[in-house]
């Protein structure tokens, strides 16, 4: 399954790209998004490059067919790795996977300035090897994740605007 989203800032891609490296907005954002015992343990970033490691347990709204992979909490860890420069742009790749869940999300990114302000366009992938339920589970990882990129773009522009004040 393939998503697509295109996330719309007022602020610069650097300043943007700067709050996707600070450990404060990371941990918040996952708390505000439900997440518990969020663990960074990588975060390296510089004006041209961002690595990032984090591990969370994240709840799962499951349904009746899906309750023998999924728990109502799965631990999640999230892989980034950017590169790129203020001025043209920063190109991500991202990986979550969950433990003991079938279920991959890779993610292409890319945060570039567009008129007063940036843009980052996503196209994420949900995959699953399992047979026979593998792509309902894609599936539904795919629609939930839909749901949370929404909320996690919403949490970033109001984090960056209200600091903006």
């Amino acid at each position: 399954m393939e998503v697509k989203g295109r996330h719309v800032y007022k602020q610069s891609a650097e300043t943007v790209f700067k709050s996707f490296g600070d450990r404060n907005v990371i941990t918040n954002r996952f708390i505000a998004m439900g997440g518990r015992n969020i663990q960074i343990q990588t975060c390296k970033l510089t004006k041209t490059s961002l690595d990032l490691l984090v591990s969370r347990e994240v709840p799962a709204d499951v349904p009746t067919l899906l309750k023998k992979v999924l728990g109502e909490w799965n631990l999640a860890t999230q892989e980034e790795h950017w590169t790129g420069s203020p001025g043209k742009g920063y190109n991500g790749d991202l990986k979550i996977t969950f433990k003991g869940v079938p279920v991959t999300i890779t993610s292409k990114l890319f945060l570039s300035n567009e008129g007063g302000g940036s843009v980052n366009a996503m196209t994420m992938y949900f995959e699953s090897s399992i047979p026979l339920i593998g792509k309902k589970l894609a599936e539904f990882v795919g629609k939930v994740a839909e749901g949370e990129m929404k909320r996690e773009y919403e949490y970033i522009r109001d984090a960056l605007n209200a600091a903006n004040k």
